[in-house]
């Protein structure tokens, strides 16, 4: 798969701050001669900020790279890479999501209420949203239902992700909320998915043990080499918060692989779903 610009950010970003590292240059320096603060050059080594070509010529300078040499020709193409715009047309703040996930080697997702955005039926999405916001313009469902349906299917492309999805048996139960027609067709979407080589999908009963992860719903996004670098993603209704330090992405990591020791065996996943099936009218 081509690297995209998410990718590309962060590869830039850890390529700066070697560079700036080597040199024994401190941030506020490297800040200071662009005339930004120290916090600036911190979210542009992190990967969290696009920076123009023509402050990556300045730093290359300050670090002593030639412009005209390999190494800097080399770094500048990946800036130009870096500054594509995505393709996606959402909100600020569900954006890097959006960008990591399109990116993203594997995904660990855990969900305690509604359907993971990746496995969702187009009438469920249309039902979804419109029970968040009646008035909301024909069109605009539409673009949503679009967008994610783009997400999706990276599922079942040439380079799929390895996806680890964990639900709580509430996502399932919760369905009986909507029309008959679009439980069934999202019960038989999630038995489809989950025979997938590349998924495994797995619910935690209402009989249970508790968890560490009751009711905080988040999700663990891996990119491919040569980063490899592991974001945890966390939503409520109107922003977003990511976790990216090395020590919290592992205490997230332990919590995930606690979640899947209380769900289902991917048997027992398939049995609980056909179960439900069989409820419906």
């Amino acid at each position: 798969m081509a690297q995209g610009p998410t990718i590309r950010r962060l590869q830039l970003g850890r390529e700066l701050k070697r560079l700036r590292e080597g040199t024994g240059l401190l941030r506020d320096a490297a800040a200071e001669d662009l005339g930004r603060d120290a916090s600036t050059i911190s979210k542009i080594e992190n990967g969290k900020m696009t920076i123009s070509l023509g402050d990556v010529k300045s730093l290359l300078m300050l670090y002593g790279v030639p412009l005209d040499s390999d190494d800097a020709r080399r770094l500048l193409d990946v800036a130009k890479e870096a500054r594509k715009r995505s393709t996606h047309r959402v909100p600020d703040w569900v954006r890097a999501f959006v960008g990591f996930e399109a990116e993203a080697s594997e995904i660990r997702d855990y969900e305690t209420s509604v359907v993971p955005g990746l496995l969702q039926t187009e009438s469920y999405i249309r039902a979804l949203t419109q029970a968040g916001d009646p008035t909301r313009d024909p069109a605009e469902v539409d673009r949503l239902v679009a967008i994610r349906q783009e997400r999706q299917a990276r599922l079942t492309s040439g380079t799929p992700p390895r996806l680890w999805m964990v639900m709580g048996e509430a996502v399932i139960r919760r369905l009986a909320g909507f029309d008959p027609s679009v439980q069934r067709e999202q019960l038989e979407h999630l038995r489809a998915v989950a025979d997938l080589p590349n998924v495994s999908l797995r619910i935690i009963p209402f009989s249970a043990r508790p968890h560490p992860a009751l009711g905080a719903a988040f999700q663990i996004l891996t990119l491919p080499e040569p980063t490899g670098h592991q974001v945890v993603y966390l939503e409520d209704l109107w922003s977003a918060d990511y976790v990216d330090r090395d020590a919290q992405v592992t205490e997230y990591t332990q919590v995930f692989d606690r979640i899947c020791d209380a769900a289902l065996t991917p048997t027992g996943t398939a049995q609980m779903i056909d179960d439900t099936m069989g409820e419906l009218r």
